[in-house]
């Protein structure tokens, strides 16, 4: 029982308190509030989105495919008003 109650005091000095763990997760949820996206997609395209997250660094499948979003957003935008065309319309 001396262990168990020594481990604790241990740890306490450097782990945060509960409480202050509770804290710490409430805070960073607050900053950037997040919404569940629920999508289907063939087992090719999961396939080629692991292909090229991986060897990229991607931390995850929903880190690859946050990253993809976030770029061709990013190059529409950049693409100025011409860019309101999905790739498919630009092709009839």
């Amino acid at each position: 029982m001396c262990a168990n109650i020594n481990e604790s005091a241990k740890m306490s000095k450097y782990a945060p308190s509960q409480e202050r763990a509770y804290d710490i997760y409430k805070e960073a949820r607050q900053k950037e509030p997040k919404t569940r996206l629920v999508t289907v997609l063939p087992t090719a395209e999961i396939e080629a989105i692991d292909e090229w997250g991986v060897p990229n660094g991607m931390e995850s499948r929903t880190a690859t495919i946050r990253y993809l979003l976030k770029f061709a957003l990013e190059q529409k935008k950049a693409a100025g008003p011409n860019a309101n065309q999905t790739p498919a319309a630009s092709k009839q």
